[in-house]
């Protein structure tokens, strides 16, 4: 098969385009795989980039028409492309990652009424395409149920993300923007004797410094920005557990990773992060802000607690290897050859 991996950026940090990035790695061997993107880190993998003027938009663009007519299959991660879809020779297939969904009174009126506007352009969109894979089953709920329409996760590296020591700190990975509730894990670690280490960046950053300086936690909570994935992956092996106050994900990649590196994660009850987290099992799930103390400082308390549900988060992260993920797109793709 040529596939054609098809999105608005290819930047490293994304979580979609790691998705595209480790597809691509597998399904190359025998297969032709080719990334187009409007916005890219050049060195990250082999790829040609169409250029839309600069801009993450689907303008109209030769380089996106000359993909749509040479590719057998086209997976598009960014779904207003999929306008094109009825110009391509090939099949489309949309991926959706999926798209902020909280109630009204957590979100600006703006966000709120852009997210209805979003959403039905995703369902006309959608119409276009030969399959869509949702990475979530939550996600299959906000776009629709239909024949046409199947969950893949999000995968893992094993062979990378693997069990190391415990160095008695905590972990938070992810954007610093007001849903993912890094707030509240600031507000927390005045119960907690451990360290927070936040890896991420993000418009939030000044705010929680300062909330950081006012609550006297300078020493304990370190913001270490956007890492290099071999220090990212440093960060997992070596903490004590994952922990997220976000109200929102579509998949919730950080919780599998530090599943994977045999670590114990705690998160929201909302969205897809349930169907990262078994309760009790991998993971504690909470409602709100004192439920999530507590977990916090159960942890803390109990290292053989952590090493007993890191090693089932291990277990369950297996199901998610990378090679296994990309079999299965391999096998969506083939369905719907024309």
């Amino acid at each position: 098969m040529r596939i054609s991996f098809v999105n608005h950026t290819f930047l490293r940090g994304s979580g979609p385009d790691r998705v595209i990035l480790e597809l691509s790695k597998r399904l190359k061997r025998t297969h032709t795989v080719e990334i187009y993107a409007c916005r890219y880190n050049s060195g990250l993998f082999h790829l040609r980039c169409i250029k839309a003027f600069g801009f993450p938009i689907p303008l109209p663009n030769h380089g996106l028409f000359k993909v749509l007519k040479e590719s057998d299959v086209v997976n598009i991660h960014f779904y207003p492309f999929c306008i094109y879809a009825p110009l391509s020779k090939g099949s489309v297939v949309l991926t959706f990652h999926g798209w902020t969904d909280i109630p009204e009174h957590e979100v600006s009126s703006l966000l709120w009424a852009g997210r209805h506007v979003v959403m039905n352009l995703l369902k006309i969109a959608a119409k276009n395409c030969s399959l869509i894979i949702s990475v979530s089953r939550y996600l299959v709920d906000k776009i629709g149920k239909n024949a046409k329409t199947i969950v893949i996760p999000n995968g893992v590296d094993l062979s990378l993300y693997r069990p190391g020591k415990d160095r008695n700190y905590v972990l938070y990975v992810g954007r610093l923007v007001w849903y993912k509730g890094v707030h509240e894990l600031i507000l927390a670690m005045t119960k907690i004797r451990m360290d927070l280490h936040v890896v991420g960046h993000g418009p939030e950053l000044s705010r929680l410094r300062r909330l950081t300086k006012h609550l006297r936690l300078e020493k304990k909570i370190k913001f270490l920005g956007i890492l290099p994935e071999e220090k990212l992956i440093e960060e997992y092996r070596n903490c004590s557990f994952l922990v997220s106050a976000s109200k929102w994900e579509g998949f919730g990649m950080p919780f599998l990773e530090a599943n994977a590196c045999a670590k114990p994660v705690i998160g929201y009850n909302r969205a897809a992060i349930p169907e990262r987290i078994k309760h009790g099992y991998n993971g504690f799930l909470v409602n709100n802000l004192r439920e999530l103390k507590h977990y916090m400082r159960l942890l803390e308390e109990d290292e053989a607690l952590r090493k007993e549900i890191g090693v089932k988060g291990r277990k369950l992260a297996k199901r998610y290897d990378w090679d296994l993920i990309a079999k299965k797109y391999e096998k969506a793709f083939e369905s719907v050859l024309r």
